[in-house]
């Protein structure tokens, strides 16, 4: 009898220690498209290299936004989904719960989850809910979160709200997650707010990553 394909268990499949990394790349990519965003949207201040950056890209701004908001998206569920995986179901999200602990504190700003409805309809599904008048004269039961936000007031401090999201888990995880996540922390908010900065070498690579969390006795 051929045996059944499918995915196999997520416990069997997933640990902390892999999973990390994916963590670890979209702090990194809101953290620097949210620095790119500081320095070519509306709200710039060194008005002469934001022109010269238009210059070479024209629309940079909209991809630069469109980019935090992609990985702003992710990390959104990481940090606000509570749902339960167990082998039935077969749920492979990378959660935060995966970390251990009983972590509390880190989803309490209510606001993201209205962010993460906003970007799905206005940048990641094209439908007819992006219109305002379909909306009105269609409404989504239960749901009162669909009107695009304005981004270019609300982008950066939605950064801001992720990377306090993260503060506090690293202020309440157990054991080495501490302070693998309180590296994460420093490393982000360093980059999100100096763009000559680099991001550190123990998290860039699969292996340096790995190793880094080896070391903590992870």
């Amino acid at each position: 009898m051929t045996p059944k394909r499918g995915i196999k268990p997520v416990d069997a499949v997933y640990c902390p220690k892999k999973t990390f990394l994916h963590v670890v790349d979209s702090h990194r990519w809101l953290a620097a498209s949210g620095c790119a965003w500081n320095l070519v949207g509306p709200n710039a201040t060194q008005t002469q290299e934001k022109e010269e950056a238009h210059r070479l890209l024209p629309n940079i701004d909209v991809m630069v936004r469109d980019c935090l908001l992609l990985h702003a998206r992710s990390l959104i569920d990481f940090y606000t989904n509570k749902e339960k995986k167990n082998q039935k179901d077969n749920n492979t999200d990378i959660l935060l719960r995966d970390f251990g602990g009983h972590l509390t504190g880190w989803n309490d700003d209510k606001s993201l989850k209205e962010y993460r409805k906003s970007i799905e309809l206005h940048l990641l599904h094209l439908t007819a809910y992006r219109d305002d008048n379909f909306r009105a004269e269609n409404p989504i039961k239960n749901d009162l979160h669909t009107a695009r936000q304005e981004w270019d007031d609300k982008a950066a401090p939605l950064v801001e709200k992720l990377h306090a999201c993260l503060k506090s888990v690293a202020e309440a995880a157990p054991g080495g997650w501490a302070k693998a996540f309180c590296r994460l922390y420093e490393a982000s908010i360093e980059r999100f707010q100096d763009k000559s900065s680099q991001w550190p070498s123990d998290l860039r690579e699969k292996s340096d990553v790995e190793q880094y969390l080896t070391s903590l006795g992870l």
